[in-house]
């Protein structure tokens, strides 16, 4: 962006800052341009999108409201339309859309929505939007519901069921729930794809770049995959299992490798084709950059980079796994055209 007064570009500056919403102040990572003469600052669409998005996933963490992707997915464990959704929850025409979509629902709205994750409260609304539902169309869905809940009922008999807690969406997994599908299609994109050789060190920091630098731009992460400061730097928090997870559904396959002088280590390969339905424009280019500014650094060039992280530095020799916040002080710029932003030297580093 060019300074109104002076006409020259002006950089992008960060800072620690206090914005209000709902009559309640959050702590962010406050993005604003400066122009360097007048020391005047300004913000653009962009700017105010990732300053907003910051202060919305607080409030969402804070009073337990679902985010967009979780809204999406509840009503597409149904299979009915966002107009239809509204109307069972006795919601405005477009208003579940809109949730999707990124609006805000109130406290109350988001915990109904997250009510009816469990299908006997589904079937709860259904039943009292008789009303407003076709008969034959509230049978379907009370139907379809009762499946579920007997599929739950025989997988527990069965012992079938994983026993993992699920992660809520927070500031350590970057305000996006675990998602296996989108990493399997991140380590296609690097290995197949783009034919880049995966042992598990250099994995780790691609993957760590990739959610990091979505996170930087767009205030989320790519995967959802919480992160860990090692000795040979950020890692996904117990990684072994989550490759054996991808490893034991078909997603990939690790196979041992000697890398020269006796070492062995795991070598990753994908097995399924890069899908590019799974990713946002904006996701692909964040990719399609890496691939370009680090898919040929070596491992030891790769991990040698992600000690000059602050992510890194400060978290290292307690093994804390790191806060999303870090993503803000990356020595890692994009050039994206999506954006089209240089985000540039920071007017304040934020360890937490």
């Amino acid at each position: 962006m060019k300074s109104p007064i002076t006409g020259r570009e002006m950089k992008v500056l960060r800072e620690a800052a206090s914005l209000s919403f709902r009559k309640e102040d959050f702590d962010i990572t406050y993005h604003f341009f400066e122009c360097e003469d007048s020391k005047e600052r300004y913000t653009d669409d962009v700017l105010d999108q990732i300053n907003t998005i910051q202060v919305h996933n607080r409030y969402r963490e804070k009073y337990g409201i679902p985010f967009p992707e979780e809204i999406k997915n509840i009503r597409m464990i149904y299979g009915i339309s966002a107009n239809k959704m509204s109307e069972i929850l006795g919601l405005g025409t477009n208003s579940y859309r809109l949730y999707e979509s990124g609006d805000m629902p109130s406290v109350a709205i988001g915990r109904l929505i997250l009510s009816i994750k469990d299908p006997i409260e589904f079937i709860k609304q259904v039943r009292a939007s008789a009303h407003i539902i076709k008969e034959k169309e509230s049978e379907k869905l009370i139907k379809f519901a009762e499946q579920l809940i007997a599929d739950r009922e025989e997988k527990k008999r069965q012992r079938k069921v994983v026993l993992e807690k699920k992660e809520i969406p927070g500031e350590l997994n970057g305000y996006k729930a675990l998602d296996l599908d989108k990493i399997s299609g991140i380590i296609s994109f690097y290995n197949k794809e783009n034919g880049i050789s995966l042992c598990k060190t250099k994995l780790n920091k691609l993957l760590f770049y990739s959610d990091f630098q979505n996170y930087q731009r767009y205030g989320y992460s790519m995967s959802g995959i919480t992160y860990q400061a090692i000795q040979y730097g950020p890692v996904p928090y117990r990684y072994d299992k989550l490759y054996v997870k991808l490893s034991e559904i078909g997603k990939l396959s690790i196979e041992e490798k000697e890398y020269g002088e006796g070492i062995f280590g795991d070598d990753i390969k994908s097995i399924e084709n890069f899908d590019r339905e799974l990713f946002e424009d904006s996701e692909f280019e964040i990719l399609s950059c890496i691939v370009n500014s680090l898919g040929k650094m070596t491992t030891k060039q790769i991990v040698d980079k992600s000690h000059n992280e602050l992510a890194w530095k400060e978290n290292h020799q307690t093994c804390s796994l790191i806060s999303y916040k870090y993503a803000f002080s990356l020595t890692e710029q994009l050039s994206l055209k999506v954006l089209n932003q240089n985000f540039c030297e920071e007017k304040e580093m934020i360890p937490a």
